[in-house]
């Protein structure tokens, strides 16, 4: 059995490049998930970051006011103005402090210095952040004694800047940022990469391989599924895969069977009815050759020749064509039987019969109408060619003799004539048409039984006349010869 695979389909298949969509969705959400993950990362890191700028930022300020604070103590008590700037100096070495200065106890400034802050990196997260630019205020007090008692003596004055946190903190978001992007596609290829060689590409080859393998074509070997070393789900769905072809082509090849077995029967089937009906055809035939052939002489029988006749003069009512009827009876046929026997009398009916065929022509039709009468129907004759005709097969059975019982036999026959004339032959003595007679014999068994009645009529009278002779027998009076 033999099955074409579906090219159209395996085309298509084809064009969709298996795998690429896959791979590329694989990619783009792995991609996807990578950066989304490192921006929560990000953000973690930049808060983590932020907490411990904030932390450091505050320990620093504090610091710088307790190392300044001793020193600034005798800088004011003793107006020592270069030690006063050493203090205010050291507190700026800290990039956080935007300005110092020392103030005695008038209120008047022993030394300042200060940052520019234009030159510091501007941002809108130092209010949000940090608390924006703050100045602490610390009271100068004498040395020793309690410090509830001690009599200030002036104050320092240090303001801090966060700007130099809030860049610091921006340049460890950038390095996060990057870090964490470059670790996220590292991630992610390398992800995408065992997912497409452990789960993708053998889903392809399978994939390829159910495209390319067409289960139903019985007479190729059906290959099996691209070799896979894991014992895993993949390695199942392959042998889950051979196993559905398989059952599929064992599903085919009995199919196949199934639609051979039936074919043939159905061909044996049909010799059979054919030959069934062959044969019926041939016992119809001779039903209907038995039903219309008289087994004795094998001519026509009465029901034969009556069906012939009936036709004919159908034929006759509407072409107006000729037809007629000659009555044969056998003379002293009684005689004959009770000299020669019974089988004698069949063998002289048998004779007749043959005397028909050789003398008669194949358009004329004899038949045996009972016992020794016998009839033919000619066609297409008048008058004239009826008596011709008649007279030839009257001469005919004359001179036939048969031997029986070591004698030979003479018979003769006496015959009656009748026809129907043609169209022009023929009008009505009272001068009506042909079409007015034809409308009085609307039935044709009438008509047959007026012309075999004409005949008959003619028969007797060549009995009475001396046998062995032919009678033309006169139709009735509505009918004549044209001109008389």
């Amino acid at each position: 059995m033999h099955s074409t695979p579906p090219t159209r389909e395996n085309d298509e298949l084809a064009k969709l490049k298996l795998g690429s969509s896959l791979f590329a969705r694989q990619l783009k959400w792995g991609l996807l998930i990578a950066l989304l993950s490192g921006l929560l990362i990000m953000l973690y890191q930049g808060v983590s970051d932020y907490r411990s700028l904030l932390t450091i930022y505050n320990q620093t300020n504090q610091r710088v006011i307790n190392s300044a604070l001793l020193v600034a103590n005798s800088a004011v008590l003793n107006r020592d103005v270069e030690l006063a700037n050493a203090v205010v100096g050291s507190a700026l070495v800290q990039r956080s402090v935007a300005s110092a200065r020392l103030i005695d106890a008038n209120g008047d400034v022993l030394v300042e210095q200060r940052r520019n802050l234009d030159e510091l990196p501007q941002s809108i997260w130092v209010d949000r952040l940090f608390g924006g630019i703050s100045t602490q205020e610390v009271a100068l007090h004498v040395p020793g004694g309690n410090l509830a008692d001690q009599r200030v003596i002036g104050e320092l004055q240090i303001t801090f800047s966060p700007h130099v946190y809030i860049a610091a903190l921006y340049r460890r978001m950038e390095i996060s940022f990057f870090g964490v992007l470059v670790f996220a596609l590292v991630i992610t290829c390398g992800l995408v990469g065992v997912t497409y060689l452990i789960v993708t590409k053998p889903i392809l080859e399978l994939s390829a391989y159910m495209v390319t393998v067409n289960p139903v074509d019985v007479d190729k070997h059906l290959p099996m599924p691209p070799p896979y070393r894991h014992d895993d789900e993949i390695q199942l769905l392959g042998s889950s895969m051979i196993g559905l072809f398989g059952l599929i082509r064992n599903k085919v090849q009995k199919l196949g069977r199934a639609t051979d077995a039936l074919q043939a029967a159905n061909q044996t089937l049909e010799m059979r009815v054919e030959q069934r009906t062959h044969e019926l055809n041939e016992v119809v035939e001779k039903l209907e050759l038995l039903a219309a052939t008289d087994p004795l002489t094998g001519l026509a029988n009465r029901r034969a020749l009556m069906g012939r006749l009936k036709n004919a003069i159908a034929v006759w009512k509407r072409r107006g064509t000729r037809v007629g009827v000659i009555i044969l009876d056998l003379d002293h046929f009684k005689t004959l039987n009770d000299t020669y026997g019974h089988q004698a009398g069949d063998t002289v009916l048998k004779s007749l019969a043959s005397v028909c065929h050789k003398v008669l022509r194949e358009t004329d039709l004899p038949g045996r109408m009972g016992g020794e009468e016998f009839a033919v129907l000619v066609n297409d004759e008048d008058e004239k060619g009826m008596m011709v005709v008649a007279e030839r097969l009257r001469k005919a059975i004359e001179a036939d003799t048969i031997s029986a019982n070591g004698q030979t036999i003479h018979y003769s026959a006496s015959l009656g004539v009748a026809c129907l004339p043609a169209v022009g032959d023929m009008a009505l003595s009272d001068g009506e048409g042909m079409e007015a007679l034809l409308r009085q014999a609307r039935e044709v068994e009438a008509i047959i039984d007026m012309l075999y009645s004409v005949a008959d009529r003619a028969l007797y009278s060549a009995k009475e006349n001396g046998r062995n002779q032919c009678v033309f027998g006169a139709l009735p009076a509505s009918f004549s010869k044209a001109g008389e």
